[in-house]
């Protein structure tokens, strides 16, 4: 008998400590939508399970990065295996079935734009679905079950032949991934797309172009390679597969117009057709140095809002380190990282919003473009300020780099545990002895002015601080209600109003350098029925103050290398 009650309490003990089985994947497959020859729309599937009650609460994609409302691009969906299916709003799905029963969710992905837009009106998250190519990002193609951790798999399917695919989920080679790397995607294809790839350390780096740009292939792969071998030489360690996805738009006359975003192993950039290589250097370095901030320092805040609060780290250092790390690798001459900061640092003195409070950054940034540029100027003077302070104090021993990388080892060792980047950069810079918190406080929070040390910089480089004409547009814009913009607030002593422009006259695109007094400010109205280009000097009464980096007149190619070097905080 003690023998039996032996193997019945073993057995026991075997099931209390048997694992739960882990959750089967949500199985997405993608596939073009081809009729008479031409694209017309991205097929989904979804493969899952009804939970233990037979219900599923579907989220279809709606609100990413200021851009709302994506359910409307999801078309005919449908559910396989459930018994019922309600909307309880137009973003969402209640799906009802047998417990735990098998279902298959399938809807069209059908494009934002009937026609193919220029680089002015496109909206990145929006997917674009034009008869010979696509570009999509994961937030506006995958509907996912409410609070899903996953896992998930991808698979693309159905394509004829010499129709192109490229994605940063093909990394995961089918199997399961993370929902956030799922969402966190590009996807781009069609007949025209070219693949390049290029080894790195062992690992593919793969460039996807949509059509062509003024600059080969070639070239921008060139260009790429180099500033992400110069930014994995900073940080040290191996890296895995990346994707850059590369795609032209219409251009605008008299503007260049270039964007990107980083997609966690990849990178996608949009630009007007004509952009020259130039201009897309600085954004390649910005895109592919999230690859690290803030995700593997830390990370940020779940949600928008929370997000926008801490972009003063994420978005500011990155645009820092974009500039250093590029005149340490090359890509950015001496001469061109003083005339990258010298903008920053006119629009910075330039803004109406310079001492706005990081509350209203938060609450505009989606609606303004001067206050959504306010946390990459405020984040980067910072880290240049907190930079120079370290180097001070340790005679040039210790930098912020030190504090980065630190701060990179810290999360890895703590995971899920590690505090947020912000929060994880204030704890690692203390044990640098610097104490960030009071700056934080006085300068994102309540928007107290910055101001450059005249020796941010070392080398051959000064700040000057001095006074500069007031840059003013002149004009107020406002948002009518069928979506269309108009002049207003037009002053009448001003430049705009000197140059023609007038209330109510609708604003068709913008171009300038905000805080540039002595480059044309243009902007196209439509007058009555007849669309014009107003050019006029942004230029103000009075004067206001102003910093600029200078670099002294004669420098010989030895102490120019030599000032390179040293400004790039290269060792």
């Amino acid at each position: 008998m003690r023998l039996v009650q032996s193997i019945l309490a073993v057995a026991a003990l075997a099931c209390l400590g048997a694992a739960k089985p882990a959750p089967a994947p949500l199985a997405y497959t993608v596939s073009p939508e081809i009729r008479d020859g031409a694209l017309v729309a991205l097929d989904v599937s979804l493969a899952l399970h009804a939970g233990p009650d037979g219900r599923v609460q579907l989220e279809l994609p709606d609100a990413s990065a200021g851009v709302t409302e994506l359910w409307r691009n999801i078309k005919d969906l449908k559910v396989e295996g459930a018994s019922g299916v309600a909307t309880p709003s137009p973003a969402e799905r209640l799906i009802q079935a047998a417990p735990g029963a098998p279902l298959t969710v399938r809807y069209r992905v059908v494009s934002a734009f009937d026609h193919d837009p220029s680089v002015s009106e496109l909206e990145t998250y929006q997917p674009l679905i034009r008869p010979t190519r696509f570009w999509v990002y994961g937030e506006a193609l995958f509907a996912l079950p409410k609070d899903s951790k996953g896992p998930a798999s991808f698979r693309w399917v159905g394509a004829p032949a010499g129709f192109g695919f490229a994605s940063d989920l093909e990394h995961a080679g089918g199997k399961p991934m993370a929902i956030a790397d799922l969402q966190e995607s590009v996807l781009v294809g069609g007949p025209d797309l070219t693949v390049v790839e290029r080894r790195l350390d062992g690992a593919p780096l793969r460039v996807a172009a949509l059509g062509r740009f003024g600059f080969t292939t070639a070239a921008f792969v060139d260009l790429a390679a180099k500033t992400i071998a110069g930014e994995r030489a900073f940080w040290g360690g191996k890296e895995g597969p990346f994707l850059v996805a590369l795609t032209p738009l219409g251009p605008v006359s008299g503007s260049i117009s270039v964007r990107g975003e980083g997609r966690g192993d990849a990178f996608a950039i949009q630009g007007g057709a004509d952009t020259p290589l130039d201009f897309i250097k600085g954004l390649l370095a910005h895109e592919y140095f999230h690859t690290w901030n803030p995700r593997r320092l830390g990370g940020m805040h779940d949600g928008d809002v929370a997000e926008r609060a801490d972009y003063w780290f994420s978005e500011g250092f990155t645009d820092f380190y974009a500039r250093r790390l590029a005149l340490r690798s090359e890509t950015f001459s001496l001469q061109a990282f003083v005339e990258a900061w010298n903008q920053v640092l006119k629009e910075y003195a330039a803004s109406p919003n310079r001492t706005a409070p990081n509350a209203k950054v938060v609450a505009d940034f989606w609606k303004d473009s001067d206050v959504q540029k306010l946390p990459y100027r405020r984040g980067a003077i910072l880290a240049a300020t907190w930079d120079r302070e370290l180097r001070a104090r340790s005679g040039g021993r210790v930098g912020l780099d030190d504090v980065m990388r630190a701060m990179r080892d810290r999360a890895a060792k703590l995971g899920a545990k590690s505090p947020k980047a912000p929060q994880l950069f204030e704890e690692t810079a203390r044990d640098f002895g610097l104490e960030v918190g009071p700056d934080v406080e006085r300068i994102v929070e309540t928007g107290a002015a910055i101001a450059l040390p005249q020796d941010a910089f070392g080398g051959c480089i000064t700040v000057a601080t001095r006074p500069a004409p007031v840059f003013e547009r002149g004009y107020e814009i406002k948002t009518r209600a069928d979506g269309s913009h108009a002049l207003t607030k037009v002053a009448p002593d001003g430049p705009a109003y000197a140059a023609g422009l007038r209330d109510g006259m609708t604003v068709r695109r913008i171009s300038g350098w905000t805080g540039n007094v002595e480059k044309p400010w243009e902007v196209w109205v439509l007058d009555e029925t007849v669309e014009r280009r107003v050019s006029y000097l942004p230029i103000g009464k009075g004067t206001m103050t102003q910093q600029q980096l200078e670099l002294p007149k004669e420098l010989t190619p030895t102490a120019y290398d030599a000032c390179a070097r040293a400004v790039a905080a290269a060792r």
